[in-house]
């Protein structure tokens, strides 16, 4: 199948999450037999088992990028292609088939999360224009019910995935260690657990460490900064922390919380919908409020068999997001994508 894929930029370029998961999956399904075509700003670098299209980053600003990207979409011809799969920023697209949309979240939850007016104005807007992309694709997909609690209209569930030949188990380290993935301050609350931890974790257990992958440092004692990381750096961290915790007000999917599964760490989460969907309710990790999220903490780390639970109760469920079976997902959706097609042209 010939796939035409969207999204505004690749990891060369950015870490956002979307990048990431856009790009992997590009990448699976060129290992599955496909022929991919990525739409993007970004050149195409090493990494890539696909090809690249990149449109002209003339005048691209981050708070630009997505009507930008959207105006390129619009003057894009994509004839000769089986499918389109967008990851973002389609809404202009009309007329262009089959079409399949992916959200990685709501921005009317970014939006209510968002602790500056600026970031909310902004979101919402968002939000009024992925309302108008569901109207044009053939065919939405969510990453998790917690999205389609704002999007009604989406069809099927794909969630997330992660690369498991990479994030696996490995030795840990000799203290307790827990690894925080995100910013020090909005809706991840880096800041928050860097308190938590030097207030409630340090009197009980003196040798743990802060392990902090952040945007700005995390004070405190015993708090490691690795501010940003390559991939390869990311994973080894993930395995050799014994505990996960990200206290993040919203996640639309969450998938560090996958990573720190598939790598055998721990999850500590704070109750957002996407920690609730991926840990199942806490089946798979800690959900705690923030009162209860250093005693969680210290829990694991004071019972090995607790801690040897949830680790072994994660990677169980890392497997349901492994590549293979993402892509898979999304090859069925194509397929129907392109039989309504059919079916519509057979109308007409």
């Amino acid at each position: 199948m010939k796939i035409a894929m969207i999204h505004a930029d690749l990891p060369n370029e950015s870490n956002g999450g979307v990048a990431f998961q856009s790009h992997y999956l590009s990448n699976t399904l060129v290992s599955r037999g496909h022929d991919v075509t990525m739409f993007t700003f970004s050149p195409h670098y090493k990494d890539c088992l696909y090809s690249v299209s990149q449109y002209p980053p003339t005048l691209r600003t981050p708070k630009f990028q997505p009507f930008l990207l959207a105006y390129h979409l619009l003057r894009t011809n994509f004839v000769g292609f089986d499918v389109i799969h967008s990851h973002g920023d389609n809404y202009l697209m009309w007329g262009k088939h089959p079409q399949v949309r992916t959200f990685h979240g709501s921005a009317k939850d970014e939006a209510s999360s968002a602790v500056n007016l600026k970031r909310r104005v902004l979101q919402s807007i968002f939000f009024y224009l992925e309302i108008a992309g569901t109207w044009v694709a053939d065919i939405n997909v969510g990453v998790s019910e917690a999205t389609r609690l704002r999007i009604p209209v989406i069809s099927d569930i794909i969630p997330c995935g992660v690369d498991i030949q990479r994030f696996k188990p490995a030795q840990k380290s000799e203290h307790p260690t827990i690894l925080f993935v995100g910013s020090a301050g909005g809706r991840k609350r880096g800041s928050l657990l860097a308190q938590t931890f030097c207030e409630q974790v340090l009197p009980q257990f003196p040798n743990a460490e802060l392990w902090a992958v952040s945007d700005i440092p995390l004070v405190g004692e015993r708090i490691s900064n690795f501010g940003r990381v390559p991939l390869d750096t990311l994973s080894d961290l993930f395995q050799k922390a014994w505990i996960f915790c990200l206290p993040s007000t919203y996640e639309g999917f969450g998938v560090p919380y996958i990573e720190a599964m598939a790598s055998g760490a721990a999850v500590v989460a704070s109750p957002n919908l996407g920690a609730k969907e991926v840990l199942t309710e806490g089946k798979y990790g800690l959900i705690a409020e923030d009162d209860q999220l250093g005693n969680s903490i210290n829990r694991l780390i004071g019972n090995p068999d607790l801690l040897r639970h949830y680790i072994e109760q994660g990677l169980v469920r890392s497997q349901d997001f492994s590549w293979d079976r993402v892509a898979e997902k999304y090859e069925q959706v194509y397929e129907k994508a392109c039989a309504s097609k059919s079916k519509k042209n057979e109308a007409l």
